[in-house]
């Protein structure tokens, strides 16, 4: 694959008003932009945050545009498998045993390829779909319009919703699939938790919900809440469990304090963004020094982490890029850097003298991988965790 700084596609934005209450008035919260390369192509994303001023709902706007979305999510890489999955397979399955009344029909939403979660659920249902848009997915369905009407007994999307430019076409086609007194269990990042992480950052999120906000939205459109539970598959989210029913019986609210606490939320985010700016900034300036006196670098992880790190530092031979996705070899070649995988250089990471963690979710696998393959135990002093607070709790 070839990849070239004229296949970088840039994603047009127009305005959006707010799902919850259809509102327009709304707050400019926090913008940027990043770019990311998706199998064949390089994409790169306008975000711009709001609030909308009458219900509190947190969302993009402008928004990407939504055919270059569509091809864009058509483009992505699937979870590689070789890596430990970044979710709790206990939980989720856990969840669907507490809701599930017969063997029945399960769809997940944006389930990637198959793996160990998808071998249970077969076990506790007589029929098991995928729905996944990617082109890389192996999904029997691309797209969730083309389920029969009444047909499963349990929905479940993770990490999906906040991905998801139209919410209500998306949850009334999730509604319509459904059959009666079916459940839907939807996992998303929970907004009460940006003080403490980077998911503010996530350039492909465009909407930020709250437990209120989430309801809010779904009870519109003919779901009853049935819990919310903090606990988890994935970290600093919420997993909301929903029942169809026929008539909806919730409009929204009045958001004035939904309003003050999403912004409150949204300005603990963009602190946490700021401090980790401060300690790329602080990593930066160790590569450089090391880099002058030929010592080995290695930065673990290509993520858009990985690009702001290197976006003001002179690479040099002695700092070498890795990452455990051999798909992702050519993804800096735009910039003339080719990545390498793990493998093909244990003896640089033996002599490494800082490795930079640019994935901070898979920190302690590969740090256990590299004193496996190496026999060296890491020194902290030599390790750099980009994305992670000062007590090592992950922000992503």
């Amino acid at each position: 694959m070839q990849l070239n700084k004229e296949e970088v596609i840039n994603i047009d934005t127009s305005e959006r008003s707010c799902e919850s209450c259809n509102g327009k008035i709304l707050k400019s919260a926090y913008s940027f932009s990043s770019k990311m390369a998706g199998a064949k192509k390089i994409w790169k994303f306008p975000v711009n945050i709001a609030i909308c001023k009458t219900c509190g709902f947190c969302f993009s706007s402008p928004a990407p545009n939504k055919e270059l979305l569509k091809k864009y999510y058509a483009d992505g890489l699937v979870g590689y498998k070789d890596i430990s999955l970044p979710y709790s397979i206990d939980i989720r399955i856990n969840t669907i045993k507490k809701y599930k009344s017969n063997k029945g029909i399960f769809v997940e939403i944006g389930g990637d390829n198959p793996d160990e979660f998808h071998s249970k659920c077969s076990k506790l249902f007589s029929k098991c779909i995928v729905v996944d848009i990617s082109d890389e997915a192996n999904a029997e369905i691309k797209s969730i319009k083309s389920l029969p009407s009444n047909f499963a007994d349990v929905i479940a999307h993770y990490d999906v919703l906040e991905h998801v430019l139209e919410v209500k076409n998306f949850l009334l086609d999730c509604h319509r699939a459904l059959k009666d007194r079916g459940f839907m269990i939807c996992e998303v990042p929970d907004l009460k938790k940006y003080p403490k992480n980077l998911l503010l950052q996530e350039f492909e999120h465009l909407n930020h919900f709250s437990a209120h906000s989430l309801a809010s939205i779904a009870e519109q459109v003919g779901f009853s809440l049935v819990d919310i539970d903090h606990n988890c598959s994935r970290p600093h989210g919420i997993t909301a469990i929903f029942t169809k029913i026929k008539n909806s019986s919730m409009g929204h609210q009045n958001g004035k304090y939904e309003y003050v606490d999403a912004l409150a939320c949204i300005k603990g985010g963009i602190n946490q963004i700021e401090n980790n700016k401060k300690l790329i900034k602080k990593v930066r300036k160790n590569i450089t020094n090391l880099a002058i006196r030929n010592k080995k670098i290695i930065l673990w992880g290509v993520t858009d982490l990985l690009r702001s790190l290197i976006d003001e530092i002179k690479l040099s031979k002695n700092i070498i890029i890795v990452d455990s996705d051999p798909r992702r070899k050519n993804h800096l070649k735009s910039e003339g850097i080719l990545v390498k995988e793990p493998k093909d250089c244990i003896l640089e990471i033996s002599e490494l003298s800082l490795l930079v963690i640019c994935a901070p979710r898979y920190s302690k696998e590969i740090i256990l991988w590299i004193e496996d393959r190496t026999q060296k135990p890491l020194d902290n002093k030599s390790i750099a965790i980009i994305g992670a607070s000062i007590n090592g709790e992950t922000l992503r």
